[in-house]
């Protein structure tokens, strides 16, 4: 089984500066994961909504644009 947190790890940002969803940074645990509940993704989800409270609508507009919602992850940016 092929290791859901990678190494190396995929980036963070790309490269307009947008930080990845959470689907991107670790594409292969499901939204339901506990690992989105503890250790490095929790992490994550976590550092994501942080930055996510910081960024204007415009950036915000851009990353769903960019990034739009998978199927098992509709609302997330609703309740991010």
């Amino acid at each position: 089984m092929d290791d859901p947190f990678p190494d190396p790890p995929v980036p963070t940002f790309d490269a307009d500066g947008m930080m990845m969803p959470p689907w991107i940074k670790y594409p292969s645990v499901p939204r339901a994961s506990i690992g989105w509940r503890m250790g490095e993704g929790e992490e994550y989800w976590d550092n994501f909504r942080a930055w996510w409270a910081t960024q204007q609508v415009a950036v915000r507009t851009a990353v769903q644009a960019t990034y739009p919602e998978p199927t098992g992850w509709a609302g997330f940016y609703e309740r991010v």
